[in-house]
C-alpha cells in the first residue's frame, strides 16, 4: 500500500479542520446562521478549498452523520438471525439509541434536526432517505416478519417502515427537548414495543 504524499496529508488535515470547525459553529450559532464564508474565515482557507471537500455546508453534517451507516452494518452482523423480526428491530433500535446517546450526542443531533427544517436543504433529507443502511435493514426484517406470519399482511412493507421510522424520529425529538433524565434507549424500547405489537398478527381464539 502506497503511503500518502505530503499534499494528500495536508488535504486530509484541511478537510478534518473544516469538518470540526463547521460542526462547532453550527452547534454554537445554529446551522441556518452560519455561512460557508464564516466557516472558511474561521479555518483561514478559501471558499474554493471548502467546495473542494464539501459540495455544501449541509454535506458537512452528512459526512459526520453517515458514520452511522457503517455502525448499523456491524450491529446487523451481531444480531441473532434466529430471533423473531420484531426482536431484531428492537435490538437494532436499542444499539442505535445507545450510539446516538454515547457517541453522536445531543449537539450534533440538534444540528441535524434543525438543518432538516430549514429551506437551505433542497434535496431529500438524509434522515428519510430510503438509501440509508438502517432502512434497508429494517425492510429486510419487516419482509421476514410478514413472510413468517409474525406481522400482518394488510399493510405494505413501505407503510410499516414509515410507522417504525416515526417511532425513531419521535423518540429522538423528545430526547432532544427533554432534560438528561430522559433515557433514549429505554423510552425507544417501550414505545416501539407497543407500536410493533399493533403490527403483529394476533390470532383470535
Amino acid at each position: 500500500m502506497n503511503s500518502l504524499t505530503n499534499r494528500q496529508i495536508k488535504a486530509l488535515e484541511t478537510r478534518d479542520k473544516l469538518l470540526k470547525t463547521s460542526l462547532e459553529l453550527f452547534n454554537k450559532h445554529g446551522f441556518e446562521h452560519i455561512s460557508v464564508e464564516q466557516i472558511t474565515k474561521a479555518c483561514n482557507v478559501s471558499k474554493g478549498t471548502f467546495y473542494t471537500h464539501f459540495p455544501s455546508k449541509y454535506d458537512v453534517i452528512l459526512e459526520k452523520f453517515k458514520e452511522l451507516d457503517s455502525f448499523y452494518s456491524t450491529v446487523e452482523e451481531n444480531i441473532d438471525r434466529s430471533l423473531p423480526a420484531s426482536e431484531k428491530i428492537l435490538l437494532l433500535y436499542k444499539e442505535q439509541m445507545l450510539y446516538l446517546t454515547n457517541v453522536v450526542g445531543k449537539d450534533l443531533m440538534r444540528t441535524v434536526y434543525t438543518a432538516a427544517m430549514t429551506n437551505q436543504v433542497e434535496q431529500e433529507h438524509y434522515l428519510i432517505s430510503p438509501q440509508r443502511k438502517i432502512f434497508q435493514i429494517m425492510n429486510t426484517y419487516i419482509e421476514e416478519g410478514i413472510r413468517q406470519g409474525e406481522f400482518r399482511q394488510d399493510l405494505q412493507v413501505s407503510q410499516m417502515q414509515a410507522i417504525i421510522q416515526r417511532c425513531m424520529r419521535a423518540n429522538v425529538y423528545d430526547w432532544l427537548i427533554h432534560n438528561e433524565d430522559f433515557n433514549l434507549a429505554t423510552e425507544m424500547a417501550q414505545f416501539t414495543t407497543i407500536v410493533l405489537d399493533g403490527l403483529k398478527v394476533h390470532n383470535k381464539l
